[in-house]
C-alpha cells in the first residue's frame, strides 16, 4: 500500500503554540503516514488519536512542495497533553520544518485571517453550536466529532449527540459549490431518496442531515444491489421533465448530443495521452484504433438517441459509499457530480458494483422502463450503454478539455478508461446491434 507522509502542525486554540518534539537541539513536527487513496483529514485525525491520544480537527492540508512533505494543520480539541511534545511558538519551526510560504499561511491562520472559511481556529465550536440549536440536542464533548473530509473550503463531519444520535454536516466550496443548490433542489423534488435534511446555512454553503444508515459494502449482495437499483430507477423517473431546473442548479450536461459533440476532442486527447505512455504493463491503443473507437462511440450515441429515452438525473459517482441503506430503504448522497443524461448509464454503473448480479439489476430497469420505451428498446439500451457510460465518466464535467500542459496522473487514468471503452465495444451483443 502506497502511503504519504504528513507533517502535522497541531495548534493549541488559545495560546496558538504548536506541538513539537526536541531532537538534536532542534524542534520537529510530528509525522504520520496514511494511504495515498485514503481521505487525508479523516486518516490524519485517526492516526494522531491512535498514536498520541489527541483529539484534533484538520483545518487545512498543504501539498508537498519545496522539498518538504505534505502538511496537515490541525486544531487540538482537548486539553490533554502527550508528554512526548513541547509547546513552541510557530516561528521556531520556520527554518527547520516550515517553508517561508507555509509559515506565512500559518501566521495568517493564527491571526484569524485564514484563506478559507473553515480554516480558522474555533470554527468547530461554531459548528457544534449550530448543530445544537437546530437539533435541540447537546454535543458536549469534542470526541463527538469525526472528520471525514476537511481542509480548505469543504468539510464533512459525522457528529454524535450526547444521547447517541448521529448527524452529518457537509459544506462545499469550489469546484463543488454547486452541490448545495443541487441537493436542495432534490430535497424539493424527491426528499425520500436523500438523507433527511435537518437544516441548511447559506453563509457556509452547508447542510445538516440525519444519519441515514450504512453504505453498501464494496461488493453488494443480490438483495442489496436490487434494492439500490429499484430506488435509483424510481428516483430517475421522478426527475423526468426537470432538466432545466437541474441544469440551472448546477448539474452537468451529459445528454447524448452533448457527449457526441465532444467525441473528437476526447479522442484527440487520448491519441496524445497514448503517445506519452512510458509504462509497458499494457500496450497503448494505436491512433487508428482510437479513431475507430470514436466512430463507434458516435454510432452508439445516435442509436441511443433513436430509442427516445427521456433524460433524467444521473448520479455520476455511484459508488457503494454513496448509497446508504437502513433496512431495505436506500438513499443517495454526495451529488457533486450530478448530471443530466441517459438513465441507463446509471444502470450500468450499478452493475459494475457487482457484475455477478447484472441480470438482477437489468430486470429492475426493464420493469421500470419497458412501459415507456418498449422491451426491445430496453434490451438495446442495455447493449449500447457500457461504452458510453465509460466515455461519459471520462468526459465528466468536460472542463478538462483544452487544458494545456502535461498531466501524468490524468493521462494514466484516461488511458485506462480508453482501454475499458475499447473492451466494451468488443461485446458480441453490441457488435451484432451495430451491424444492423
Amino acid at each position: 500500500m502506497e502511503t504519504i507522509e504528513y507533517r502535522c502542525v497541531l495548534v493549541r486554540p488559545h495560546s496558538h503554540a504548536v506541538l513539537a518534539f526536541a531532537n538534536d537541539g532542534r524542534y520537529h513536527l510530528p509525522r504520520v503516514h496514511i494511504s495515498r487513496s485514503a481521505r487525508p483529514a479523516r486518516e490524519v485525525q485517526r492516526a494522531i488519536k491512535a498514536r498520541w491520544g489527541l483529539n484534533i480537527l484538520v483545518l487545512d492540508i498543504w501539498v508537498a512542495q519545496h522539498g518538504l512533505r505534505a502538511c496537515a494543520v490541525a486544531e487540538r480539541l482537548t486539553p490533554e497533553m502527550a508528554s512526548t511534545f513541547d509547546e513552541v511558538p510557530a516561528e521556531q519551526l520556520m527554518s527547520s520544518e516550515l517553508h517561508e510560504e507555509e509559515y506565512r499561511c500559518l501566521k495568517l491562520l493564527l491571526e484569524g485571517r485564514p484563506k478559507t472559511l473553515f480554516s480558522h481556529i474555533g470554527w468547530i465550536d461554531e459548528a457544534i453550536a449550530w448543530t445544537e440549536s437546530t437539533t435541540g440536542r447537546t454535543f458536549c464533548s469534542s470526541r463527538c466529532v469525526e472528520q471525514w473530509n476537511g481542509g480548505g473550503d469543504f468539510e464533512l463531519l459525522r457528529m454524535r449527540s450526547d444521547d447517541g444520535r448521529h448527524y452529518w454536516l457537509k459544506a462545499t466550496g469550489e469546484p463543488n459549490a454547486h452541490e448545495f443548490a443541487i441537493t436542495r433542489l432534490l430535497w424539493k423534488l424527491c426528499p425520500d431518496f436523500l438523507p433527511k435534511l435537518v437544516s441548511a446555512r447559506d453563509d457556509w454553503n452547508a447542510w445538516l442531515t440525519q444519519d441515514a444508515g450504512d453504505p453498501l459494502p464494496d461488493a453488494p449482495s443480490q438483495d442489496e444491489l436490487v434494492a439500490a437499483a429499484k430506488r435509483m430507477a424510481a428516483l430517475q423517473l421522478l426527475t423526468i421533465g426537470q432538466t432545466d431546473d437541474l441544469l440551472a442548479a448546477g448539474a452537468f450536461d451529459q445528454r447524448l448530443p452533448v457527449l457526441r459533440s465532444h467525441i473528437d476532442a476526447v479522442i484527440a486527447y487520448l491519441i496524445e495521452a497514448m503517445a506519452r505512455q512510458t509504462s509497458t504493463k499494457a500496450a497503448p491503443l494505436s491512433r487508428d484504433r482510437l479513431l475507430d473507437l470514436g466512430e463507434i462511440l458516435r454510432d452508439i450515441c445516435f442509436r441511443l438517441e433513436a430509442l427516445d429515452i427521456p433524460d433524467t438525473l444521473i448520479h455520476n459517482d455511484l459508488n457503494a459509499g454513496n448509497i446508504l441503506c437502513n433496512g431495505g430503504r436506500c438513499v443517495f448522497t454526495d451529488w457533486s457530480e450530478a448530471a443530466i443524461g441517459n438513465p441507463f448509464l446509471s444502470c450500468e454503473r450499478l452493475c459494475q458494483l457487482n457484475a455477478s448480479h447484472q441480470i438482477d439489476v437489468h430486470s429492475v430497469y426493464r420493469e421500470s422502463w419497458f412501459s415507456r420505451i418498449g422491451e426491445v428498446n430496453v434490451d438495446h439500451a442495455f447493449a449500447l450503454a457500457p461504452p458510453i457510460d465509460t466515455y461519459a465518466y471520462l468526459y465528466g464535467r468536460g472542463d478538462w478539455l483544452g487544458i494545456r500542459g502535461t498531466r501524468p496522473e490524468f493521462d494514466s487514468y484516461a488511458r485506462s478508461l480508453a482501454r475499458h471503452m475499447d473492451h466494451a465495444t468488443q461485446s458480441r451483443q453490441l457488435r451484432g446491434l451495430l451491424c444492423h
